[in-house]
C-alpha cells in the first residue's frame, strides 16, 4: 500500500512530498525500472531483521532499482537542486547513483528503523523524520544554484536557460559551468527532465482534456514534440498503460541498475 504525505511549511522549500510503501508477505525482491527524475530521494528500508538508508540521486535516464517487497519503505522527495546535506558527496557525484547513509540528525539507522517500526502511521514516521532533517544544511552550496533550480522547478521547465542565466546575471556557459559542478547535470537537461515530471505528473492525474492541450499546458512546441520526448525519455508513449508507472522487470533489467538490496 502507498499513502503520500506533505512537509510541514518549514520545509516545503526543500521537500516535495513523503511516501511510505508497506509490506507484501510473500513477495520477495525484484527489479523495478524507474523514469528519469530531477529529483534526489532519501529512502529508508526497514524490517524486523534488516535496515538500510541511501540516498538517491538524479537520474537522467531510466534506471532500476532491486526492491524487497517484504519490507517496509520510507521515503523523501526532496525538490530538484534543494537536498539537505545527509551525506558526505558532493551532489554531481550522485547522478544515477547514490550512497548510503548511516545516520540523520545525530541518530544512528539501526535506532531510527526500531523507532519508525513501533510508529501506527505514516504521519507519526514523517514527524519524526521531520524533527530529524530539520535545521539541516543544503547539499548544494552554491545559493545560485539552488535559486537557479527553483526557478527552474517553479516555472515547470518552461524557462530559456538564457533567461535564467541573465535572471542571475550570469553568461549562459557561467551557468552551465555552475550546474555541471554543484549538480553534475547541464541547466537544458534539467530543465528537460523537470518538465518530463510535471508531464508525468499530469497524465497521471488525467487534468487534461487532449493531448494537444496536454502539450502546450506542459511547455512542448506541439503534440508530436511532447510525445517524441516522452518516448525518448521513458521508452514508452503517453497513452499507454501504466507508461507513468515503475514497472517490474522480469529477467535480467535490460537499464542501468542504481540499487541492489543488500540485507
Amino acid at each position: 500500500m502507498f499513502v503520500w504525505g506533505k512537509p510541514v511549511p518549514d520545509l516545503a522549500r526543500q521537500i516535495e512530498m513523503y511516501l511510505s510503501i508497506t509490506s507484501e508477505e510473500g513477495r520477495g525482491r525484484r527489479f523495478y525500472e524507474f523514469l528519469p527524475d530531477s529529483s534526489m530521494n532519501l529512502v529508508f528500508r526497514f524490517s524486523p531483521t534488516a535496515c538500510r538508508m541511501v540516498l538517491l540521486g538524479p537520474a537522467a535516464e531510466k534506471s532500476c532499482a532491486e526492491i524487497d517487497e517484504e519490507s517496509e519503505y520510507f521515503c523523501i522527495r526532496f525538490r530538484p537542486g534543494q537536498a539537505l546535506r545527509l551525506a558526505d558527496a558532493r551532489p554531481s557525484e550522485l547522478v544515477d547513483t547514490y550512497v548510503d547513509i548511516d545516520k540523520i540528525g545525530g541518530e544512528r539507522i539501526d535506532s531510527l528503523a526500531d523507532r519508525l517500526h513501533s510508529l501506527p502511521d505514516q504521519a507519526s514516521r514523517q514527524r519524526v523524520m521531520e524533527n530529524l532533517l530539520r535545521g539541516s544544511l543544503p547539499l548544494v552550496r552554491d545559493e545560485r544554484c539552488r535559486q537557479a533550480t527553483s526557478l527552474l522547478e517553479a516555472h515547470g521547465g518552461q524557462i530559456q536557460v538564457s533567461e535564467l542565466a541573465a535572471g542571475l546575471g550570469l553568461h549562459i556557459r557561467s551557468l552551465e559551468r555552475l550546474f555541471l559542478d554543484h549538480l553534475g547535470i547541464t541547466p537544458k537537461r534539467l530543465t528537460r527532465l523537470i518538465r518530463f515530471r510535471r508531464l508525468v505528473d499530469r497524465l497521471r492525474a488525467g487534468s487534461f482534456h487532449t493531448l494537444a492541450d496536454l502539450a502546450y499546458d506542459s511547455g512542448y512546441a506541439d503534440q508530436s514534440h511532447m510525445i517524441r520526448d516522452f518516448k525518448e525519455l521513458s521508452g514508452r508513449l503517453p497513452g499507454d498503460n501504466g507508461s507513468c508507472d515503475a514497472q517490474p522487470q522480469t529477467g535480467s533489467p535490460r537499464t542501468r541498475i542504481v540499487h541492489r538490496y543488500r540485507p
